[in-house]
């Protein structure tokens, strides 16, 4: 288990490829099939610097049914990662929001 502990939120609208990314990161694996996500989290150990970080990996739900929960995912990250489709030109539209 790593000494250092980080949480990074990954957000962005629905389908643009936030739980292809972090299932990458934690399992090494990517999704064959689409599954809309609510709230989800894993844990990855990632290397930084030389140093092991464990870090929290928190997947909101894009889709815009979710707005209300995103909320719960927002407190105290250490990163924020954000989202966008190359191939949906106005999926990155919402991140100024």
């Amino acid at each position: 288990m790593a000494a250092i502990w980080k949480k990074l939120v990954i957000v962005g609208d629905g389908a643009c490829g936030k739980t292809c990314l972090l299932i990458g990161f934690s399992k090494d694996q990517f999704p064959e099939v689409y599954v809309p996500t609510v709230l989800e989290d894993y844990v990855a150990d990632i290397e930084v610097d030389g140093k092991q970080v464990e870090w929290a990996l928190w997947d909101t739900g894009g889709q815009e049914d979710y707005d209300h929960l995103r909320p719960f995912s927002y407190p105290d990250p250490d990163v924020i990662l954000m989202c966008f489709s190359i191939d949906i030109p106005l999926s990155g539209a919402g991140l100024g929001k």
